[in-house]
């Protein structure tokens, strides 16, 4: 089952939406190094280490602190920044609806899934089939961990919505600041001959957008390299891996095989011989011991 570390409702009007936040991401699709010691091979661990004392401090003794000065940083106990956000904390109250095609893809930060909570479903399919309905999303305010994000509440496919969360206007920077090749195609030497042609490449080249057949393929080459260094590390290097995770039984497939031999051999022809054999075997080991 899937993890959320967020409930609450959205609210607009009089209206609320119990809903759980799920990331749309997955966690686990991502390919992940640790560091190591480049001698011994060994993972680097850190402590938490007290910039006065110079001694590490325990988990259960870290809270967080905001640096208000050079000199001055203010510890934060837990709770504090909940007290303050009050309600906002787990709602997510719709300012204002505007058209979906004025959210552009350069506000974007993440997104995540609208699951309805218990006893949710029915306000959550009214405000789906209105949104999507109107093409409208939703524009909010959300308190995820410590920051207050801008976002919008949209539909998605057929049954979903969703949550994007934006960054503020602030936060991007102007297309003024950046040299970029004006209008005139005459200072560039571009003629309008090159952009037709440019055109019909696109054209030739456009197909529907299907984006599941776009895979990570440089994801699929670090695992295909890593299974063949897996496969090139030397024998004892590969017994240690195995006996530090969990000691195995190990098979000796060639003692079970002679074993069903024998016995396919008992119930067969070669009874006698197979009885020989081994009153030979036990007579043998007799006169060993006596002697």
């Amino acid at each position: 089952m899937f993890k959320s570390n967020w409930k609450g409702n959205i609210s607009f009007g009089l209206v609320n939406v119990p809903i759980v936040l799920f990331n749309s991401i997955d966690p686990s699709s991502g390919i992940s190094f640790k560091q190591i010691n480049k001698k011994t091979k060994s993972p680097i661990k850190y402590k938490r280490i007290d910039s006065k004392t110079e001694k590490e401090v325990p988990w259960e003794d870290i809270i967080k602190g905001y640096k208000y000065s050079q000199d001055l940083i203010l510890p934060v106990e837990e709770g504090e920044l909940k007290r303050v956000a009050g309600d906002n904390a787990r709602t997510i109250a719709i300012e204002e609806f505007v058209d979906k095609k004025n959210i552009d893809f350069l506000r974007i930060e993440h997104v995540y899934y609208l699951v309805p909570d218990k006893k949710g479903e029915k306000a959550y399919i009214i405000l789906r089939e209105a949104l999507k309905s109107l093409n409208k999303v939703g524009i909010a305010k959300v308190i995820i961990s410590t920051k207050e994000y801008l976002s919008a509440i949209a539909s998605y496919g057929e049954d979903a919505l969703v949550l994007y969360l934006l960054h503020y206007d602030e936060e991007i920077r102007k297309i003024t600041e950046f040299d970029l090749p004006n209008n005139n195609f005459k200072q560039y030497k571009v003629s309008v001959k090159e952009i037709d042609v440019a055109k019909k490449l696109i054209n030739a080249m456009s197909a529907k957008w299907k984006p599941e057949k776009y895979k990570d393929e440089y994801k699929r080459a670090v695992e295909t390299w890593l299974k063949d260094k897996i496969n090139h590390l030397p024998q004892t290097t590969m017994k240690s891996r195995v006996s530090a995770k969990k000691p195995r039984k190990i098979i000796n497939f060639v003692d079970l095989l002679k074993k069903s031999l024998n016995v396919k051999k008992f119930n067969g022809k070669s009874t006698n011989k197979l009885v020989k054999k081994k009153s030979y075997r036990s007579a043998h080991t007799i006169k060993e011991a006596r002697h």
